[in-house]
């Protein structure tokens, strides 16, 4: 198994979902793990060939996960390999490489963007199979001219223990309606958006609300933003927590106003195990994770998430309904020994 980023060195859902899939194959299976870090060695699993890649531009990062696998694969002989990063080498084996969306990070297309869905292209046709999270981002992959018949959808998992519904910590007279948006804080992600639609909020529905920014900061400059923009809103930042699950659950309703095209929307789906309801940008990879539960809006409509985000203040019977109806979706599809069953099927049958 490779991969350029592994938590907790780095978090983010795609990290998350790797890092389960080796939990899981370690559990039946000889494995081999070649990860990255940007940190610290101490923070990633210390059986694993660790590559140092900090201060290193992208194509060297690239460079020496390649150089890295490749050695290991020379020793270990492996009867398959699992990557979560495209530019993972042949190792004389089948390899599928999981790809979740072609966002690469940004909300909008530029030179980089394409110079890296023509490199995915390449290499797609290079590799035995591409996993993608939903039908809509495999769409997608074969509107950028990856080979259809090579791209599968496998969904992701979540850990239905760590989030689950659970009992908020606040005080019980606390008449305040809680709203979180838990995800990486970089401007694709939106938190303006959320901190703007707080801010629009009438008068006396802006008192008894509060919103969490939360999540692990990947563009700093854009966090300074928001802190500017939250003076003197109800808006509270947590920023590189170690576990983010208790900010789902201590939330009455969570946001994931995203204006990134997602592969799947990892923000809806755990609230959702957790209990939540969910106000989600429209778009399909979301539709299709969350089964149309929860509140959509437009990209960018921040009139409409304020909309919802009062009618689901004035409505707790609504809260608790949508709540109820996520988590017995999530639970239904998404437990990680379902999901590990797919890839475990798909990667037997690459054995040479």
């Amino acid at each position: 198994m490779v991969a350029r980023r592994y938590p907790p060195d780095v978090r983010s859902g795609t990290e998350t979902v790797f890092a389960n899939l080796y939990r899981l194959a370690r559990e039946r299976h000889e494995v081999r793990l070649v990860v990255g870090y940007r940190n610290s060695r101490d923070q990633v699993p210390p059986e694993a060939v660790a590559v140092d890649l900090r201060g290193r531009g992208k194509a060297e990062q690239w460079a020496r996960i390649y150089v890295a696998a490749r050695r290991e694969a020379r020793r270990f002989r492996p009867d398959a390999c699992l990557a979560n990063s495209i530019e993972a080498p042949a190792l004389g084996c089948g390899t599928a490489v999981i790809v979740h969306d072609l966002n690469f990070g940004s909300s909008g297309r530029s030179v980089g963007t394409i110079v890296r869905e023509r490199f995915y292209k390449t290499r797609a046709r290079q590799v035995s199979a591409v996993i993608t999270v939903t039908e809509a981002a495999r769409r997608a992959l074969i509107r950028a001219s990856m080979p259809e018949d090579r791209v599968h959808v496998i969904h992701n998992g979540v850990d239905l223990d760590t989030f689950s519904p659970g009992t908020p910590t606040r005080p019980p007279d606390d008449q305040t309606v809680h709203f979180a948006y838990p995800s990486r804080i970089l401007q694709g992600k939106g938190q303006h958006l959320a901190i703007d639609a707080v801010a629009r909020l009438p008068k006396l529905h802006k008192r008894r609300a509060r919103l969490a920014i939360v999540g692990a900061v990947a563009d700093s400059i854009f966090l300074d933003q928001l802190r500017i923009q939250a003076y003197e809103q109800p808006v509270d930042f947590h920023t590189d927590v170690p576990s983010i699950a208790p900010y789902y659950q201590d939330a009455d309703v969570v946001l994931f106003p995203t204006l990134m095209t997602e592969g799947f929307g990892y923000t809806a789906v755990e609230a959702m195990a957790c209990g939540k309801p969910v106000i989600w940008s429209e778009q399909p990879a979301i539709r299709e994770a969350t089964g149309g539960i929860g509140l959509a809006v437009d990209q960018g409509d921040v009139d409409a998430m304020r909309d919802h985000m009062k009618a689901l203040m004035d409505d707790p019977s609504l809260r608790a309904r949508i709540g109820r109806e996520g988590r017995a979706f999530v639970e239904e599809r998404y437990g990680w020994a379902r999901v590990w069953g797919r890839y475990e099927a798909l990667l037997e049958g690459m054995r040479v």
